[in-house]
């Protein structure tokens, strides 16, 4: 449980110095973009950092700044290493405005496997990112998916870090709950889904292609997305059942990654309500 500490907390550490080897996980943020290589995640934020608290992610150290740290206090867990430094050696730390306060750095995970992550029978929903570059919009498929009720999120390989600052940041930490798959093989993992009785559906920009209005979603469903500029390969969507499209007026010749995953996920929910506000079935 968190609790306030009212005597100085052995683990409550002053740093006052740029040089300190202990804040090199937090070094030049801005820039850098190795921690996906180093088996790190880094929060940002008192709502996303509180979340990984809470979570069963090992956290490493929390950094938090002098102005921030009376009010996130209480948030703490009593066996986090805390490194506590003023805003301005903050910002010169991470290279840019320290505005949030706040850091963590947890261990990474290893990627889940799909037969552990979704459940064996009954109504499922699974979303598949095919080379999703955009970190915003990996973070937002995310926070759509754990909205929806999506049973586990899967990135292709070549797709943005879906653990990195950023993505955790967009998200609201709903990486963090919710089964993201990286996965080295997408037309493998499509084929491991049918197996466990899953409809692949593509979704797609083509008049052709059957409008979501009219379609009846299977029961399990795997919905894929393509990249923002070319979409979904053409070998992933010769694996799916069928090719889904909105139709959209005035002239729209697309719409955000993220925006029409919400509104599949919405048909999809629409037509199997089975869970309750928790997310549960």
């Amino acid at each position: 449980m968190s609790r306030i500490f009212e005597q100085p907390h052995p683990l409550h550490l002053r740093v006052d110095s740029l040089d300190d080897p202990r804040l090199d996980v937090y070094r030049h943020l801005k820039k850098n973009n190795e921690n996906r290589h180093e088996d790190l995640l880094i929060a940002e934020g008192t709502t996303v950092v509180e979340r990984l608290l809470r979570s069963d992610y090992v956290v490493r150290s929390v950094l938090v700044t002098d102005q921030k740290f009376p009010n996130f206090q209480s948030r703490l867990t009593p066996d986090v290493v805390v490194h506590r430094v003023t805003r301005d050696l903050a910002t010169q730390l991470v290279g840019f405005e320290f505005h949030l306060g706040v850091l963590a750095a947890a261990e990474r995970k290893p990627s889940p496997l799909i037969q552990d992550a979704v459940p064996a029978t009954g109504s499922s929903l699974v979303l598949l990112g095919d080379h999703i570059t955009d970190q915003q919009n990996v973070g937002l498929l995310i926070r759509i998916a754990a909205a929806f009720g999506v049973d586990a999120v899967i990135f292709s390989r070549g797709s943005t870090d879906p653990f990195s600052r950023r993505v955790m940041r967009v998200s609201m930490a709903n990486n963090l709950l919710l089964p993201v798959i990286e996965s080295l093989d997408t037309e493998t993992t499509l084929e491991q889904l049918y197996r466990l009785n899953y409809t692949p559906c593509a979704t797609v920009l083509d008049e052709t292609a059957t409008t979501l209005a009219d379609f009846s979603f299977s029961e399990r469903t795997v919905l894929v997305f393509g990249n923002e500029s070319h979409g979904i390969a053409p070998s992933l969507i010769s694996g799916c059942n069928t090719r889904l499209t909105v139709p959209m007026l005035n002239g729209t010749d697309s719409l955000n990654v993220s925006i029409a995953a919400g509104i599949f996920c919405h048909t999809y929910r629409s037509q199997y309500p089975n869970r309750n506000s928790d997310g549960k079935r």
